[in-house]
């Protein structure tokens, strides 16, 4: 290859074409991060130049360019392997400028100076394309013309921002456009518009250079771009795989544009250039569905940073025709977007794939791709059920996510191998770990009770459980309500229910421990619309019930009960447990593990009095013991060692959750000083206690 440094002048001032192959990704270069900077740099050489200062080259960069075969006589043209974004944007900037000179009618050699290096002169030439210097790639090439050929040429308001709607490259336009109008004015004020208008554009043409790298015939132009392109640059993975593909397109004398035109277009779209967040980041949504598509193609998991090399890696040893590769991958990137998109049918399918996206998990899409792909809604209709049971129920119970994906990839291994739906459910059900196990009933009711799931699940995921609880408690006797804004999630036991719901005996510190435990739990849940549910929150039972009789039609709210207090948050929690699992079955069969964290069977079973409760709503959840929490706390502890009230209340015992308990609880017990074998220590701050024995 050889490396010139060339002046606009000289690269786009001889007669040539600089063609953008069809399978480099559009125009994308943006204001901020490009064309700001840009036209700083112009209007700070140009300030240098009329202030009488010596003016040195400025670079802009460098572009890779491969000769490409012409018939004789016809106009030279060589391929663009890297810069076409760059490329692209000079010519537009170019274009701007000429149009800003031609209204604020300067001298006319300056639009003539700018055209020499916008569009060749070949009169001979039949190809009406030949006309311009650069030719992008075929998306772009309507707005190119547009800009090239004048057509946008209009009074521009400066202060107007650019319109987000049009094409990239017309944003492009009306961005240097007013610049440069905002330029003109300041100097026609000055009364320097024609030397201003003389110094932009020998700016322009002599002092902006770029490094032309033209490569030789046995160069490699694909190893090239890719080891310019694959590390460290704005370049997608994605980008690099299109490049692969219709590099070997070429290479194998293929119809590239008809095959980019009626199958790749597909994925042209702004749609899958769109950042979708995956975890905490964020990703094109294209290179998220190859990696989603390489992982259920060779069933192995697939690393971000590797994904290019591994989709190469997969074209070369697939054995596939490439024209039946590219539409093979095309028709899962239809399925995918099914998969995924923002609104699905009202389908146990499409109910299942809202929840996903609103649990956020992304591991078990290759197996969605497989089963969408590989058999009919009804055959897998199982399979997808089990898998949303096995989700939503860890989700609830707060069980780890780590382990997903390779209990996914096992199971798409299984899935593979066994080519039926029906082996997703047994090898669910194996799991033993706790990394993998699949909840039982028991252990949901157990979580309903006891847990404050107003705090351990987002937003989203709790109104998404209410949303279905609601689903399931429908009978069919009623009208089904239809409401189109969204409802909120209330407290029936408020948040500070001090004030109106005074306990039977104030002075005990355990009554008061214990209904503050159920104020976050499922059974104190429910779904208000945002009308109602600011006119009954705070307010006593006795008039808050009636109102929500009166004006909530959702099946969670019509069974509420004259009295409500500790014992009926306990049995409404039972009554929903057992619509969620109803709503999310779960096979007999597979034992749980003993160490699983928040099991019924895994904590000892407190005893409570007996308490009258509406009928067929199911058992109360027994009080829990603080001073055996502290106990517990300090056990592995030699005597004398301290602990902070924080410190006790993170530790885990049989009694609470790490974090569960109220550090107001542990505090008013330790100065209650009948904790056996634990002393407040005096004066201490923050708060701490002592084992004594």
């Amino acid at each position: 290859m050889e490396a010139n440094p060339m002046s606009l002048y000289a690269l786009f001032g001889q007669d040539q074409r600089l063609v953008v192959p069809v399978f480099q990704r559009p125009y994308v270069w943006n204001e901020n991060r490009n064309w700001r900077p840009l036209w700083e740099d112009v209007a700070a050489l140009v300030q240098r130049k009329l202030s009488g200062e010596e003016v040195h080259p400025h670079f802009l960069g460098a572009v890779v360019l491969d000769q490409l075969a012409t018939s004789t006589g016809s106009m030279p043209a060589r391929q663009v392997i890297d810069g076409q974004q760059r490329l692209t944007t000079l010519q537009v900037l170019l274009a701007a400028v000429r149009d800003v000179a031609r209204e604020m009618e300067v001298a006319e050699k300056y639009g003539r100076a700018l055209t020499k290096l916008i569009v060749n002169d070949d009169d001979m030439s039949d190809d009406p394309c030949a006309v311009y210097k650069v030719w992008p790639t075929n998306l772009d090439r309507r707005p190119f013309r547009a800009v090239m050929d004048g057509d946008l040429q209009r009074a521009v308001d400066v202060t107007t921002p650019t319109g987000t709607g049009d094409p990239v490259i017309v944003q492009a336009y009306q961005f240097f456009r007013a610049r440069t109008i905002e330029w003109a004015h300041e100097l026609r004020y000055e009364g320097k518009l024609e030397e201003g208008f003389n110094s932009l554009v020998r700016v322009l043409r002599e002092k902006f250079e770029l490094i032309v790298i033209d490569l030789k015939p046995d160069d490699n132009a694909q190893v090239i771009f890719e080891a310019l392109n694959d590390r460290g640059t704005p370049l997608q993975a994605s980008d690099l795989v299109k490049n692969l593909v219709f590099q070997r397109a070429e290479e194998q004398g293929l119809p590239v544009e008809a095959l980019h035109r009626e199958v790749w277009s597909y994925l042209e779209t702004p749609d899958w250039r769109k950042e979708v967040r995956q975890g905490r980041l964020k990703r094109p949504r294209l290179d998220v569905f190859l990696t989603q598509y390489l992982t259920c193609e060779l069933a192995e998991e697939v690393l971000t940073p590797e994904l290019f090399l591994t989709f190469r890696q997969y074209v070369n040893d697939s054995g596939t025709d490439l024209v039946a590769l590219i539409r093979h991958l095309v028709d899962r990137a239809a399925v995918y977007r099914r998969l995924t998109a923002d609104i699905q049918p009202p389908t146990p399918e499409g109910r299942f794939l809202h929840a996903l996206a609103v649990l956020d998990i992304n591991t078990v899409m290759p197996v969605m791709l497989w089963l969408m792909t590989r058999y009919t809604e009804a055959d897998r209709a199982d399979a997808v059920a089990a898998l949303e049971s096995y989700l939503v129920r860890r989700t609830v119970c707060r069980q780890t996510t780590k382990n997903y994906n390779r209990l996914f990839l096992e199971l798409l291994k299984e899935l593979k191998t066994k080519d039926d739906p029906a082996v997703v459910e047994g090898f669910l059900l194996r799991q033993d770990a706790d990394s993998g196990f699949w909840p039982r009933d028991e252990d949901i009711r157990y979580v309903f009770r006891t847990q404050p799931l107003f705090k351990q699940l987002t937003r989203g995921r709790l109104r998404l459980l209410l949303g279905e609880l609601e689903d399931a408690l429908y009978e069919g006797k009623a009208e089904r309500m239809v409401y189109d804004g969204e409802l909120t999630i209330e407290h029936l036991l408020p948040q500070a229910w001090e004030v109106h719901w005074p306990l039977p005996d104030p002075g005990s510190l355990e009554a008061h421990e214990r209904r503050q435990s159920l104020v976050h739990t499922a059974g104190n849940l429910t779904l208000l619309s945002r009308k109602l549910n600011p006119s009954v929150s705070n307010g006593p039972w006795e008039r808050k019930r009636p109102e929500i009789l009166l004006h909530s039609a959702l099946a969670l709210n019509r069974r509420l009960p004259e009295q409500w207090d500790d014992e009926a948050i306990v049995a409404r929690a039972d009554h929903l447990a057992a619509a969620f699992c109803g709503r999310w079955l779960r096979p007999a069969g597979g034992a749980a593990p003993a160490s699983m964290v928040g099991t019924m069977a895994s904590r000892p079973a407190p005893t409570t009095p007996s308490v009258s409760r509406p009928a067929g709503l199911g058992v109360p959840k027994p009080r829990r013991d603080v001073g055996l929490h502290m106990q517990e706390a300090f056990a592995s502890l030699p005597v004398g060692a301290v602990l902070t009230v924080a410190e006790i209340v993170a530790v885990r015992t049989s009694q609470y959750e790490a974090g569960e308990i109220s550090a107001g609880a542990v505090a008013a017990r330790l100065a209650s000083d009948n904790v056996p074998g634990i002393r407040a220590v005096s004066g201490s701050s923050p708060r701490a206690a002592r084992k004594i024995g």
